[in-house]
C-alpha cells in the first residue's frame, strides 16, 4: 500500500482523498519506513524541504504537480509571498514539527557514512525551521508557540479549536449565513464530502470558519506579528507545543553527534518550552489543556492531546501517574484504542474526524510516552489493540473507538506505516 502511495521521493497520504504531500504525514511514514527501508525514508523527509520556505517555514502542504486542485491553492496563493519557494505551490502555514524526531530515527537506520552525511545535510534546515518556529510564533518569549488556524494542530477539528472558532467574532454576513445553513453550499465544493459520507468528516459551519481563517490569515501575510486578535483564534496549543519538545531534544541530539553548535538563545528556547508545558497543566482534572493565547486561559476540554507530554518526558511522576489512571478511564479505554475525545465527554462525536474517532498515529504517540514513563505492559497492550484494530479493518484514516468500523480514506499511509513500526 505505501509503494500505491508513493510519487516519487515522497508518498501521498491517500492516493485518491489525500493526493498531495503533508508535513507530519511524510514524518510519520519516515519513521514507520525506516527500519525496511531507510533510504527512501531519508528521500521522504529530503522532499519536504523543496517546500521549505526562506524564512525557515516548513509548510503542512506541497502541493503535486499536474493535479486538479485549483480550490486549495486558490486559498494560499503562496506564489504572492515573498518567502515562499518559486518552483512549487504550497500551503502557507505549518503543521505539528516532528520532523527533527523523523529525522534521527531515520538515521538511526543508516548505516554510519550514510548515517552522518544525511544528518549533516538535513541539519541546517531543520534549525532553520525552529529558528523560524520561535523567531515568528512565541512572540511574547514564553515558550510555547502560538498558532494562527486549526490545520497547523494536526487535529484539524479538535474541540478546543472548533470552539474558539465557534465564539470568533464574525460579521453580519457570516452569522447570517451560518443562523441560515448556507455554508452547506461550501459541501458541493468540498473535495472530501464527494468522497467520504459528509457525516465523518468537518461539519460545513468549521469547515466555513476555518476558511474564513485561512482568508484573514492570508489578508495579513501569515504573520502572527499583524494578527488582529479580536478577529482571529490564536491558540498556544497542546499537542504543537508538546510534540515541539520532542522535536527539539531529537535536534540537540542531532547537533550533538554532528559535533554542530545550536545558538544558547535557542537552546534557553527549548528549555522553556518543556517548562511552560506545566503550565497546561490543570490540576483539579489532572489533565493538561491548550491555552488561548489572548486570554491566557486554559480551554478546558478533554482530548487525546493530554496524553502527548508524555512522549515529551515533562510531566512530574506525579502528573504521569494521573494521565495513566486518567487513560485507563472508561472515557478513554473503550472497546477500541484511545478516542481523540473521550466517549463521555460532551463533545463526543462517534464518527466526526477529530471529534471522538481514533487515530493510529496519536495511539502511537502515546505508546512512545508510556514506554519513556516506564509503562511497558501498558505500552506493549496499547500498542497490540491499535495493531489488532487495523489487522481487523484496515488501513484506514481513522476508526470508530466504539465499534472499530473504519472511516475517511481506506488506503492511509501513515495508518499503514506506523503499523510496522509497531510491529517492530
Amino acid at each position: 500500500m505505501l509503494d500505491h502511495n508513493r510519487r516519487g521521493d515522497w508518498t501521498c497520504p491517500s492516493s485518491v482523498l489525500y493526493p498531495h504531500q503533508w508535513l507530519w504525514d511524510s514524518c510519520f511514514i519516515a519513521m514507520g519506513l525506516a527500519r525496511r527501508d531507510p533510504h527512501r525514508a531519508a528521500g521522504e523527509l529530503r522532499s519536504l524541504f523543496r517546500g521549505q520556505w526562506s524564512n525557515g517555514m516548513l509548510p503542512h502542504m506541497i502541493f503535486a504537480d499536474g493535479r486538479h486542485d485549483v480550490g486549495s491553492k486558490r486559498v494560499w496563493q503562496s506564489w504572492k509571498h515573498p518567502h515562499a519557494p518559486r518552483d512549487v505551490a504550497t500551503s502557507c502555514i505549518t503543521q505539528p514539527p516532528l520532523p527533527a524526531v523523523a529525522a534521527r530515527r531515520v538515521a538511526d537506520a543508516l548505516a554510519p557514512a550514510d548515517r552522518i552525511s544525511f544528518l549533516t545535510e538535513v541539519f541546517p534546515k531543520l534549525l532553520d525551521y525552529h529558528q523560524w518556529l520561535y523567531r515568528e510564533r512565541d512572540l511574547c518569549r514564553r515558550g510555547l508557540v502560538t498558532l494562527i488556524h486549526p490545520w497547523e494542530c494536526g487535529l484539524d477539528t479538535t474541540p478546543p479549536w472548533t470552539r474558539q472558532m465557534a465564539n470568533m467574532w464574525e460579521p453580519w454576513w457570516l452569522r447570517l449565513t451560518l443562523a441560515l445553513h448556507i455554508a452547506r453550499i461550501v459541501r458541493f465544493l468540498r473535495r472530501d464530502t464527494q468522497l467520504v459520507p459528509a457525516g465523518e468528516r468537518t461539519s460545513d459551519d468549521d469547515g466555513f470558519r476555518m476558511l474564513i481563517l485561512a482568508n484573514r490569515a492570508k489578508r495579513r501575510g501569515f504573520e502572527l506579528l499583524r494578527m488582529v486578535a479580536q478577529r482571529s483564534v490564536l491558540i498556544e496549543d497542546l499537542a504543537f507545543n508538546a510534540l515541539l519538545v520532542v522535536s527539539n531534544r531529537a535536534l540537540v541530539q542531532i547537533a550533538h553527534e554532528l559535533g554542530s553548535a545550536i545558538d544558547p538563545e535557542l537552546e534557553r528556547n527549548f528549555g522553556a518550552t518543556a517548562a511552560a508545558l506545566d503550565e497546561l497543566w490543570d490540576e483539579p482534572s489532572g489533565q493538561y489543556y491548550s491555552r488561548d493565547a489572548v486570554t491566557g486561559s486554559l480551554i478546558e476540554i478533554p482530548t487525546i492531546a493530554t496524553f502527548l507530554p508524555l512522549w515529551a518526558g515533562v510531566a512530574s511522576p506525579a502528573q504521569a501517574n494521573r494521565l495513566v489512571a486518567r487513560l485507563r478511564e472508561p472515557g478513554f479505554w473503550p472497546r477500541f484504542p484511545v478516542p481523540s475525545v473521550p466517549t463521555d465527554a460532551a463533545q463526543f462525536e462517534a464518527n466526526r474526524y477529530w471529534k471522538g474517532p481514533t487515530w493510529v498515529n496519536i495511539n502511537w504517540a502515546i505508546v512512545q510516552g508510556l514506554r519513556a514513563y516506564g509503562h511497558g505492559d501498558l505500552a506493549e497492550e496499547l500498542g497490540a489493540r491499535t495493531v489488532g484494530l487495523v489487522d481487523q479493518m484496515g488501513f484506514a484514516e481513522y476508526f470508530s473507538a466504539l465499534t472499530g468500523a473504519a472511516f475517511g480514506a481506506d488506503d492511509f499511509s501513515w495508518t499503514a506505516a506506523l503499523t510496522l513500526d509497531l510491529l517492530s
